[in-house]
């Protein structure tokens, strides 16, 4: 059983790593962008700009059904215009590779 697991294990691990490296890049591009609007940045380098806005929208179109659920927990609390749903995230992830690693090594050494 463990040899038909294991492959299946580890793309499941290198999906969530894929994933976890997809967040990273969308909060800190989105970031990058919020600062920019609040400067002449964007007046004196639109075309950069645009890129950097077609990027960000790649990015959350790739990102938002995975924070979608935990965007929802959220709603019932009042966060004060902080979006927390990416570290809920990140942290589910890093519960669940941990949790993958554990039954990996399970099988291992059945």
């Amino acid at each position: 059983m463990g040899p038909f697991i294991a492959p299946f294990l580890q793309a499941v691990l290198i999906v969530l790593e894929v994933l976890e490296w997809l967040i990273f890049v969308w909060v800190i591009l989105s970031w990058i962008l919020f600062f920019l609007r609040e400067s002449k940045f964007r007046w004196r380098h639109r075309k950069f700009y645009s890129i950097l806005e077609q990027l960000n929208d790649l990015f959350t179109r790739m990102t938002h059904p995975f924070l979608r659920p935990f965007r929802r927990l959220l709603r019932r609390w009042d966060t004060r215009g902080i979006d927390w749903s990416p570290l809920l995230l990140l942290l589910a992830i890093f519960i669940l590779r941990g949790l993958i690693a554990a039954l990996y090594r399970a099988i291992l050494l059945e």
